[in-house]
């Protein structure tokens, strides 16, 4: 029985995949499937879901065109494109082009999947958490993964003091830094990002 009130819509022409996540994870979540676009495109008109499961090749349409007919009237729900064909669609593309905040390749391992739904949906609490800032999610998920400044800033290729400023909140990650520490945390950009994104946008729009 779902308790959290969180609900989840998987759009996925493969049936197993919404079966197998229904029952990892139905007892805790309010969780839909389709296995027509259009189907659930129209459903996501009727429900105010807070999370999309998307494959990416599904019928007439894929991902990329589901992703803007639902950005036309809902800006809100969290897209989470998941594919088998990692070898030929570029997740950081899709980051970068889309309107989506997370992409993950579908493995044998049906565990795998979940744990990263699992971690999406901590993101997605985390996200409604308005008090936390971007430099306390960084310096919270580096502590919780167990990583040094020094750690992050080699993998970022910089140095470390620019990792200090980044936790102090004196410097915003530039967009390339925020995708790159969402894949190191395996988190979405939106867990890093909060309302901050927003309020800037909102602040460009009234200039």
């Amino acid at each position: 029985m779902n308790t959290n009130g969180l609900k989840i819509i998987i759009i996925d022409d493969e049936i197993a995949v919404f079966k197998a996540i229904q029952t990892l994870l139905g007892e805790k979540y309010h969780i839909e499937g389709y296995e027509s676009s259009s189907e659930g495109i129209n459903r996501i008109k009727e429900v105010e879901f807070d999370l999309l499961i998307l494959d990416y090749y599904i019928d007439v349409l894929n991902a990329e065109q589901v992703v803007q007919k639902i950005r036309e009237f809902n800006k809100r729900i969290y897209i989470i494109i998941l594919t088998g064909f990692g070898y030929k669609i570029s997740g950081l593309s899709l980051l970068e082009d889309l309107d989506i905040q997370s992409y993950y390749e579908k493995s044998a391992d049906i565990k795998k999947i979940i744990i990263h739904i699992e971690s999406t949906i901590k993101s997605l609490e985390f996200f409604r958490d308005k008090k936390s800032s971007i430099a306390e999610r960084i310096k919270k998920l580096r502590k919780l993964n167990n990583l040094s400044q020094d750690d992050v800033a080699k993998y970022l290729e910089i140095n470390r003091s620019v990792i200090s400023l980044y936790e102090s909140g004196d410097t915003v990650p530039p967009t390339m830094s925020i995708i790159k520490l969402a894949k190191l945390f395996n988190v979405t950009t939106d867990y890093i990002l909060c309302y901050e994104l927003n309020i800037e946008k909102i602040n460009l729009n009234q200039k």
